[in-house]
C-alpha cells in the first residue's frame, strides 16, 4: 500500500479538515521519513561507514605508508595525466606530499582516524560527514587523479568517489541524530549546535514509546 506523506500544518493539528471522511487516519512525517526506523537505520549505516573508515585508517598506520615510503607511488598519477589544470592540481599534491613524506603521511592517518571515530560514535556528526566528503574528494582528485586517464577497460571512477556521495547522503539523512554522542552533546553546544546532527522532533515524540 502506498502512503503519501504530507507536511503538517496548524489547521491539520487542530482537527480534520472540512469535508474530510470521518474515521480517516491523518498521516504525519513521523510514520515514515525521519521516523524511528529511518533514524536507527541511518545510524547503523553511519556506524558501518565509520568502521570502513577505521579499516582505511589502520592501513595508513602500517609501516609502509606512515613512514612515507609509499607516497611516491600514491601520488604518482601526475606522470600519467596530461590534462591541463588537472595536471597542475596533481603536481601540487605531489609537491606538498613529497616535501616531507612522513609528516604528510601522519597527517592523513590522523585525519582518517578522527573521521572514523566521529562517525562510529556520532560525535559532531555534521563536521564528520562534511569532513569525510572533503577528504574523500581530496583522495579521489589527488592520489587517484580522478581515475584518469579514462580509457578502454575501465569499470569505475575509483573507490573514493563513492565515499563522497555516501558522506553527503548520511548528512542529509540526519544519521547522527540517534545512537550518538550528539544526542547528549547537542544541547550543550548552544550556537555551535549546527556542528552536530539536528534533533528530529519525530524521533523525540516516538522514542519514548519504542
Amino acid at each position: 500500500m502506498t502512503t503519501t506523506f504530507e507536511p503538517s500544518s496548524p489547521d491539520s493539528a487542530a482537527g480534520p479538515a472540512r469535508g474530510s471522511t470521518m474515521g480517516s487516519t491523518p498521516t504525519t512525517r513521523s510514520s515514515g521519513v525521519f521516523g524511528t526506523r529511518w533514524l536507527r537505520g541511518a545510524a547503523v549505516v553511519r556506524i558501518l561507514f565509520g568502521v570502513l573508515w577505521a579499516i582505511d585508517a589502520i592501513f595508513k598506520w602500517l609501516p609502509g605508508f606512515i613512514g612515507g615510503e609509499t607516497l611516491a607511488d600514491e601520488l604518482g598519477k601526475v606522470d600519467s595525466v596530461e590534462l591541463p589544470v588537472v595536471h597542475e592540481w596533481l603536481q601540487l599534491w605531489n609537491t606538498v606530499g613529497l616535501a616531507n613524506p612522513p609528516a604528510f603521511a601522519v597527517v592523513i592517518a590522523v585525519i582518517e582516524t578522527l573521521v572514523a571515530i566521529a562517525l562510529i560514535t556520532g560525535t559532531l556528526s555534521n563536521v564528520a560527514f562534511l569532513g569525510s566528503a572533503l577528504l574523500s574528494f581530496g583522495i579521489w582528485s589527488g592520489a587517484e587523479g580522478f581515475h584518469l586517464p579514462w580509457k578502454d577497460g575501465m569499470t569505475d571512477l575509483g573507490p573514493s568517489v563513492g565515499y563522497i556521495f555516501a558522506s553527503l547522503a548520511l548528512f542529509y539523512a540526519a544519521a547522527g541524530s540517534t545512537w550518538s554522542v550528539d544526542s547528549r552533546l547537542r544541547p550543550r553546544l548552544g550556537r555551535a549546535g549546527w556542528l552536530s546532527s539536528p534533533a528530529v522532533p519525530a524521533f523525540a515524540r516516538r522514542g519514548a514509546s519504542d
